[in-house]
Parts: structure tokens; sequence; C-alpha cells
């Protein structure tokens, strides 16, 4: 059950931020899963990215913003896709 407090702030809540939030949250579960199972550590990651520990961290908190660009680095270095797009047929 929810509380009213918490209901009211949903409800507020702007749809972009709703899906901005969870987005971002399956990104970096995706980024945590593939460092577990490869066995690497943000500090293993960062350095194979010539970046400093902390910017890894600050990226999988949610306190730097993950750019396409930086994405597409993290693949690379990882091996592994992180984010898939697909385009749906909408007719018209």
């Amino acid at each position: 059950m929810k509380s009213k407090v918490a209901c009211k702030i949903q409800d507020e809540t702007p749809e972009e931020v709703r899906i901005f939030v969870r987005q971002y949250t399956d990104i970096v579960i995706r980024i945590n899963n593939i460092l577990q199972v490869k066995g690497y550590t943000q500090k293993d990651l960062a350095e194979r990215m010539n970046k400093k520990p902390s910017e890894i961290n600050k990226w999988l908190k949610g306190n730097l913003n993950l750019t396409l660009k930086t994405i597409a680095k993290w693949e690379a270095e990882l091996g592994e896709p992180i984010i898939a797009t697909t385009f749906l047929s909408l007719a018209v």
C-alpha cells in the first residue's frame, strides 16, 4: 500500500521523468550485470576507459549524464551491447 504522499509525488511526476528514470536504471543494471559476468570491477572499467574510478561511480549512481557516446564507449570496452533500439512500424 502506497502512502498518500508517495501517490501524490507519483501523480505529479511528469511522464518524461518517469521514462528517464526507468531507462537510466535499466542501463545501470545492464552495465553492472556485464561487469559481474566478466568479473570486472568499476575500477577495472575505469582503467580500460582511461577514466577515474570516481567518474565511473558517478555515472552508475546517476550523478553524471550518460550520453550515447559514453554508452558506445562502454559497449566497445565491455564487448557487449548495453542498449538495443527497435523500430516499430507505425501505420499512418
